[in-house]
């Protein structure tokens, strides 16, 4: 029997850009501006097997995802709040372009943990009307994860067949329609999002990257800071290591951290950071920089910018990148 219109739950379906709504040009790929149409055809064809009503919305202007800035995941955030308030829907998706969807979605997972109702973030390698593309399927995996999950599920991915923690998740391959994967599971026993403790910030923290490799120098991690980011999270070797015997690296690191906070996170794919194994990670607690522990870069910086913009600050700022608030470092 048909579920009678009234009594069917919704789904909110929110387009931001990326490949998923482009067409191939004599240009490259670029929007198709026929994509709003195919978009209500696509959900319309997934969501009426399954009795559920979709609602679609499009984020004015659409983003390719590799131009994103600093505050294009708490817009999105905000849009997602604004409208679930007004509509209620069972479940929420987020279309985005794959090159920064794992960065948006990290954010999304610290920014609407508390929204009451699941976020399933996707996005597809090939446009819409590609022959081969996934957009279909991975619109249906996500559409029907998101009416069904229950209503405090954390924030997700679904992309080439699979559902991944947000927060774990990190892009893999150009092409490959297992485009994203997750090394490492959630961490349990999350302590949930904390209260803000001073002023939000006027403008989104810019959080910036740095990675260790053979050959730098004090001077060109010094550089790497001279835009003024908020904050900056280190590519460690292994378990926290960096060159500490390079001429004027402790004296750098301490002076950078007196004007931002410095977060260390280890490049490989697996394990966790641990300062105090060895005597050049020391080196860098001892200048200052706050353990990430198994932190992804991807979930590092959305950590780190979500708690900047809600006006947190040192001592208590680096309490809470030690310690798991949903699911995404094991803490100290």
């Amino acid at each position: 029997m048909p579920v009678p219109p009234a009594s069917r739950p919704s789904v909110l379906i929110f387009a931001t850009g990326g490949t998923i709504g482009m067409r191939q040009t004599d240009q490259g790929l670029a929007p198709d501006p026929d994509f709003p149409e195919a978009l209500e055809r696509m959900v319309a064809g997934i969501c009426a097997p399954i009795g559920v009503d979709p609602r679609v919305n499009h984020l004015l202007p659409a983003i390719d995802s590799s131009n994103a800035e600093a505050d294009t995941a708490p817009r999105i955030a905000r849009a997602i709040r604004a409208r679930v308030r007004t509509h209620r829907p069972r479940g929420v998706v987020i279309a985005h372009g794959t090159d920064t969807l794992a960065y948006t979605a990290a954010r999304l997972a610290f920014e609407l943990s508390d929204i009451g109702c699941p976020v399933i973030v996707t996005g597809s390698q090939f446009a819409h009307g590609a022959p081969d593309t996934d957009a279909v399927d991975n619109l249906t995996l996500a559409i029907r994860a998101a009416v069904r999950a229950s209503a405090t599920a954390p924030v997700s991915i679904a992309f080439g067949g699979k559902l991944l923690p947000a927060v774990r998740a990190s892009k893999c391959h150009t092409e490959a329609l297992e485009g994203f994967r997750a090394e490492r599971s959630l961490a349990p026993a999350p302590t949930g999002v904390p209260a803000s403790e001073g002023e939000p910030r006027p403008r989104s923290a810019r959080v910036l990257t740095y990675r260790f490799v053979p050959g730098v120098t004090a001077e060109d991690l010094r550089c790497a800071t001279l835009g003024a980011p908020d904050a900056l999270v280190l590519e460690c070797y292994g378990s926290g290591n960096a060159p500490m015997a390079r001429p004027g690296m402790l004296g750098t690191l301490r002076e950078i951290g007196s004007r931002m906070p410095v977060v260390a996170i280890t490049q490989c794919a697996n394990g966790s950071v641990d300062l105090s194994r060895y005597a050049v990670g020391r080196e860098l607690a001892a200048a200052g920089v706050i353990d990430g522990s198994d932190l992804t870069l991807e979930a590092a910086i959305a950590k780190l910018g979500f708690l900047l913009d809600r006006g947190i600050s040192g001592p208590a700022l680096r309490a809470l990148v030690e310690r798991n608030l949903v699911g995404e470092c094991h803490g100290r």
